[in-house]
This record gives C-alpha cells, structure tokens and sequence, in this order.
C-alpha cells in the first residue's frame, strides 16, 4: 500500500501542473506559424479538390435552393418537411422532443444551447479574416458531470368496495284463506264422528261449513267448533262459534253428528255414515285465519377488499369499475329487483408521496437532465425509491486570441476543453485525496485485518402518509413536526443532506395482525463524501460486495487488497467538486501538496549530474 500512494501522489501532482505550461507551448506555437507564414499560397494555386475529395462536385444538390441574389427565395417549407421525416437526423430530432418527460426539458439557458447562441452572436468575428494582427477573445467550453441521488417515488394502492344484494327475514302475519275437504269419519255409539286437520297455526277470523249431498240427512244436528246446527241439504252453514279460536299447525278439528234432531235413530245414522264415507255427502270447511309469516326484504350490502392497511394512505380518489343498474335475485320462488347507481368502486390510497430526495439541488437545475433511473428498493412488490443518474452541464471559460481566422488558446484552460477533459485537475486532486484518506486510515491502524473508509449502520422510521417521517432527505432544519424523531435521525438527516450516506434498504420494524404500522430504512454513514464515493463506487460497484440489508446494513471498511483492486481513475468524484470549488478542507490537503512537492524535489535530486 505504501508504493501505491506514492503513485498516485506524482500522478496527480503532473496533472496539476499541466496547465501552467500552456502559454510557452502556445508561444512555440505562434512562432512556427509566423516562420510558416505565406508558404501556403503555393499549395493552393493549382488545387484540384476533385482529386483530393471523394465525392467533391462543383454542382451539389443543395444549390437547386439557390435561386440567385436577384432571386425572390425558395420555398423550403416542403424539402424541409420531408428530410425531417425521412432522414435519420430529423427522426432523431422527432423523437426526442416526442419521448422528453415535459418536466426534464431542457432550458435555455443549459451551457449546451447557450454556447451555441453565443456562437451564432459571435459568428462574424470568430468567421471574419482578413487582417494579419490577433485579436483577444474569451473562450468558453462546457464541462459535464454526472451525479446520482436517490428520492422515494409514488406508490398508489387500491382498494375495492363491491356491493351483493342481501336481505333479512322480517317476522310478520297475514290473513290467509283455507279449503280443507281431507275429513275423516268414524263412529262413536250411534253417533258420526268427523275430524279434519289444522292447516296452519293462527287465529281463526271466520269459518263455514259446506255440506254437499244427494242424499236426505234426516235432520242431522251436529256439533263442531264451538257451533251446533243441523245439516242442511247442499247448505253452507256459518260456524260462529269458531271465530276466535287458536289454533296450532296440524292440530285435529273435530266434531259429531246425530240423525233426528240429534237423538241418534241408529238406523238412519248408518245410512248417514256410509253416505260420507261412499263421497256422495261430502264436507268442505273454509277457514279465514291470521297466521305468522315471515317476509324477505332485500337490501344492498358492501364488502371491501385491501391489500393493506388504509391507516397507511391516504385516499385520492374513487372510480366506478362496474356500472350501475337494476339486479334482480329469486328467494323461495319470490323475484326481487334493486337499483344501484354503481355496484363496483376502486378507491385510490397513496402510500407513500414522492420526494425529492437528494435529487432537489439537480432537479432544480435548468443545466441537469436524466440519463437514467432505475429502482433502488422494492417492499411487497412495490418500487419504493428510485436511484436517479443526472447529467449536468456547466460552463467553463477560458482566454485565447483569433488571429487571421485561426482561433489560438493561451492558456490551459480551453485546451482541456477541446479535449474533453476540463475536470482533469478536479479528478487528480480528489483520487488523491481519496488515496491519502485510505492512506491515512491504515497508518492509524495496525493489525491484520486492516480497513478503510469504515461507516456505521444508521436506522430511521418511516410512518404511513400524514405521519411522521423521520427518512426525510432534507429540510430538517426548517420542519417543524418532527419532534418523535430521535437524535440520531436528526443526524442521519443532516448525513443525507451532506452526501454522506448510502441506502441500503427498507423493511417492516412493527407489524400487528399482519398489519405493518412502522417501517424503518438502513443506511451506512461515512465520515467523509471521498468515503462515501469510494465505498459506493469500489466495493459495490467495482468489486460487487453489497451492503447488506436495510434490516442489517454492513458497512465494513475496505481491506487493504481491495484498495489494491480498485481504480480510482473511473471513479465519479463530482460531488466532491463542488467541495473544491467552495474551498472547503481536503482530507490532509497541505499535506498532500507538500508531498507531492518533495516527491518532485526527491526525483529532481535523483536524476541530478
């Protein structure tokens, strides 16, 4: 470990003093054009470009929309339309401002449009030549990094309230008419006896007995319910007696009959009693009664389903699944129809709002875009935080003369423009610090199983929506109901805030009845942003190690052969810029400088006469 840091120390210390000898390579620069000077306009005389340049014509196809100076214009309207719908540029150019999310486009003051305006401004004087001197012109360049950051998204849940026609039986009573002829007949002494069945239970309101014969009755007299008469022939006789009269379901009715006003003659009481029992006399009894019924009344009921608790959300909204209308159902034979407006509703319940996590600074940013998101963490299926990759544009200026047409750099500034690498002294500097922490953390600890960059598991609750949340990314200094929140969440907060943290994950923490009334999220915190960036782009992103889980985050330092194995070359280390930028303190920055001086000084001595 100790050869590496060396390394890395002289490395980034000639990145550092690069740009301190551009004005001398410029000065070269100028002196071999002016002792070039005019030699080439025997080049040009005799130029064939045709037998230079594949595919060169004096007669392009573009000039049939040139019509002249004296010409009034030409239409471009139609070609116009057409190469923005068939060409594969014009395509491109569809297609990307059809696909950007309306809040991700691109303002125009991001360094990307705005340097091409200043261009389009500037074009007569960076184009116009004609002159020998050299005039001073500012440049400007624009340097890209990329960021990632992390923010809860949207969950919404639904719940289903369905309505089933239902109903109860309702006890009441109702009067009823019966036609009973089922009589039985038998003898007792001289006498007929006849009986017949209850129907049902209940108060007889009235009853008659009809007699129906071809025969003489002899003047019978019976008696039966409560009334005597003689039976008349083919009569209907009212049994006054009966009204009144209780009656339970099935219960025997009888009475008796005696030939000769009553006395019984014998004789002519045979001939009765085979009369009835042949069927050529015949007795009907019709019995009016208030009887005990029951009656069904049908009514809607409503059943929900939730796949949660709605204690968790809050609803935003219903809509109607299954349209309203007339439903009948059948019971015991009996149709019954109901009318619902809607028999099916899905209600809507947010679970957990959107935030802008430590995404707000960039989002916020007109010069920012999303190159990519993908899920962080899923509970139960649901996406609960997203991982967010932004690309953001900044612009960086520079000094440098036009002379004769020629645009010249005089100082190292908008040569690593043209290059692409105007972050290279941001990304010297911090690896090196990223190298010197590491460094610092194994000198301080000796033993085998040395480590660096160690974090500690940190834990925060995260209550249903309308709560309580005490994951909240940012804004701890001003939000005022969070007083359940412990400490240590505070903590974890302002750690969010400061970029010094990675999420690990989300979990349940209390759970009643199957019911999650409490979650909590895992993260590791790290003492530094270069802890943080290294832990997150080398252990997990390089080398594959994870950490953990939200319910047990690990958050192990690096060993020694691990910081061997990782290139911090490729590392992203802007977030850290804007800590160089605001001249706050480098993990041992002084000393670094002045390391890298006597590594100079120490190599300068070595390769002395």
């Amino acid at each position: 470990m100790k050869r590496i840091l060396p390394l890395f120390v002289f490395t980034a210390s000639v990145f550092m003093v690069q740009p301190l000898i551009a004005n001398e390579q410029f000065n070269q620069g100028m002196q071999q054009g002016k002792a070039n000077k005019g030699q080439g306009a025997d080049a040009i005389q005799g130029f064939k470009p045709a037998e230079v340049i594949p595919g060169y014509t004096t007669s392009p196809s573009e000039s049939g929309y040139y019509g002249g100076v004296t010409s009034s214009g030409v239409d471009m309207t139609a070609p116009g339309s057409a190469a923005l719908n068939s060409s594969e540029a014009g395509k491109t150019i569809t297609e990307s401002i059809l696909n950007t999310p309306a809040n991700n486009k691109p303002s125009l003051d991001a360094p990307f449009i705005s340097e091409g305006l200043d261009m389009q401004a500037k074009a007569e004087t960076i184009t116009g030549g004609g002159f020998d001197g050299c005039v001073d012109q500012p440049a400007s360049f624009t340097e890209i990094t990329t960021h990632q950051c992390l923010r809860d998204t949207k969950i919404e849940q639904y719940c289903t309230r369905t309505a089933t026609i239902v109903g109860d039986w309702k006890e009441t009573t109702e009067v009823k008419t019966y036609t009973l002829t089922a009589f039985n007949f038998s003898r007792s002494g001289k006498q007929i006896v006849f009986s017949v069945a209850a129907p049902e239970a209940g108060i007889i309101h009235s009853a008659s007995l009809n007699v129906t014969t071809q025969n003489y009755l002899w003047n019978s007299r019976a008696s039966f319910m409560n009334t005597t008469f003689n039976l008349t022939w083919n009569d209907t006789i009212a049994l006054g007696g009966a009204t009144g009269m209780v009656l339970t379901k099935g219960q025997t009715l009888s009475g008796t009959s005696c030939s000769g006003n009553g006395s019984c003659t014998g004789t002519l009481d045979n001939l009765i009693f085979n009369q009835f029992v042949g069927g050529s006399s015949r007795f009907t009894l019709t019995l009016v009664m208030q009887v005990k019924s029951r009656e069904w009344v049908p009514r809607v009921e409503w059943s929900e389903s939730c796949p949660f608790s709605k204690s968790e959300g809050a609803m935003t909204g219903s809509q109607c699944v299954e349209p309203g209308g007339t439903r009948t159902v059948v019971v015991e034979g009996k149709t019954y129809s109901i009318h619902q407006d809607c028999w099916k509703w899905q209600d809507t319940y947010l679970t957990q709002t959107e935030t802008e996590g430590t995404c707000g600074e960039y989002m916020k940013d007109s010069a920012c875009t999303v190159t990519r998101s993908q899920c962080a963490d899923t509970v139960d299926g649901f996406c609960v935080s997203q991982q967010v990759t932004y690309s953001c544009e900044r612009k960086k200026t520079g000094n440098g003369q036009i002379c004769g047409g020629e645009f010249f750099c005089t100082d190292g500034s908008c040569a690593q423009g043209e290059t692409g690498t105007s972050n290279m002294f941001g990304q010297a500097v911090s690896a090196l610090a990223a190298v010197a922490a590491a460094g610092e953390d194994v000198a301080e600890l000796n033993g085998e199983n040395v480590r660096a960059f160690t974090g500690e598991a940190r834990s925060c609750k995260k209550m249903a929506v309308g709560f309580n949340n005490c994951c909240k990314d940012s804004g701890w200094g001003q939000d005022v109901g969070l007083s359940s929140c412990s400490s240590d969440e505070k903590a974890l907060g302002k750690a969010k805030e400061k970029k010094l943290t990675v999420y690990v994950g989300e979990y349940c923490s209390k759970k009643v009845l199957g019911v999650c009334l409490e979650k909590k999220r895992g993260y590791c915190q790290f003492d530094s942003k270069l802890a943080r960036i290294v832990q997150e782009q080398g252990r997990r992103d390089q080398l594959g190690v994870g950490f953990g889980s939200g319910k047990s985050p690990d958050c192990r330092g690096i060993t020694v052969d691990e910081l061997q194995r990782l290139d911090f070359g490729v590392m992203n280390f802007s977030d850290f810029y804007s800590d160089l930028d605001a001249g706050s303190d480098i993990p041992e920055d002084q000393a670094l400088l002045k390391k890298a001086q006597d590594i100079i000084a120490e190599k300068m001595q070595e390769n002395a006469p």
